[in-house]
C-alpha cells in the first residue's frame, strides 16, 4: 500500500478506493499518466492503453514526468516538469476548469465538500496558466494545451503511480489530482 495514495484517497473519498477500472481506459478520451512509466513500470495497463489509443485515434495521452521515458516518446503530449511541481500543475488545472465552466453542479453538489475553498486555494498558488508554467518550468503553450484538452475531454482518466505516491507531499499531489475530476465529475467515467 502507498501511504500517500491511501491517505489521498481516504481525504477525497472517506476511505482508501480507487474509483476505477480497466474498462475506464476504452471509454475515455484523454489519459493522463503523472510520474509513471507505464511502458516499462506497467506493461499490461500500457498495453491496454495503447490497445485503447489505437482503437480510438481520436483518444489523446498527455505524460506528465520529469523524465523523457518510453511512455512519453508514444504520448500525444509529454510535460516535463520540474520535479515536485506537480500540484502546482493540478492546483493551476482546477483554477482553469473552474474558470472555464466545466463544474459537473449536479456531482458537486451531491457527491463534495468544500469545492470553493479547494478552488481558491489553488488559485492563490496557481492563478494563471503563465504562473504555473513558469514555476513548473514548462512552455505555456504546452499548459494550456494540457488544460484545453482536459476541459474539452468528457471522460478523462488520470493514472499516477509511484513518481506521485512516494513523492514527500504526495498526498496533496494526489488531492490535486483528484480534486480537477471530483469537479468535472469524471470520476463516474474513470
Amino acid at each position: 500500500v502507498d501511504p500517500a495514495r491511501s491517505a489521498g484517497h481516504r481525504r477525497a473519498f472517506g476511505e482508501d478506493i480507487v474509483p476505477g477500472c480497466y474498462e475506464d481506459l476504452e471509454q475515455a478520451g484523454l489519459i493522463v499518466l503523472v510520474g509513471s512509466n507505464a511502458a516499462w513500470c506497467h506493461p499490461v495497463l500500457y498495453q491496454r492503453i495503447r490497445a485503447a489509443v489505437e482503437a480510438n485515434s481520436s483518444r489523446r495521452v498527455v505524460v506528465i514526468d520529469p523524465r523523457g521515458t518510453a511512455s512519453s516518446t508514444t504520448a500525444d503530449l509529454h510535460l516535463p516538469l520540474k520535479s515536485g511541481t506537480d500540484a502546482w500543475l493540478f492546483n493551476g488545472l482546477l483554477a482553469y476548469l473552474h474558470d472555464a465552466g466545466c463544474i459537473d453542479a449536479a456531482f458537486v453538489e451531491h457527491c463534495t465538500t468544500g469545492v470553493e475553498a479547494a478552488v481558491e486555494t489553488a488559485r492563490g498558488s496557481a492563478g494563471t496558466i503563465e504562473a504555473v508554467a513558469e514555476h513548473c518550468g514548462l512552455e505555456v503553450t504546452a499548459v494550456e494545451t494540457f488544460y484545453r484538452w482536459f476541459a474539452e475531454t468528457e471522460a478523462a482518466v488520470t493514472l499516477y503511480s509511484q513518481g506521485i505516491n512516494q513523492s514527500s507531499s504526495g498526498t496533496d499531489k494526489v488531492n490535486a489530482i483528484l480534486n480537477c475530476h471530483l469537479l468535472t465529475g469524471s470520476l463516474r467515467h474513470g
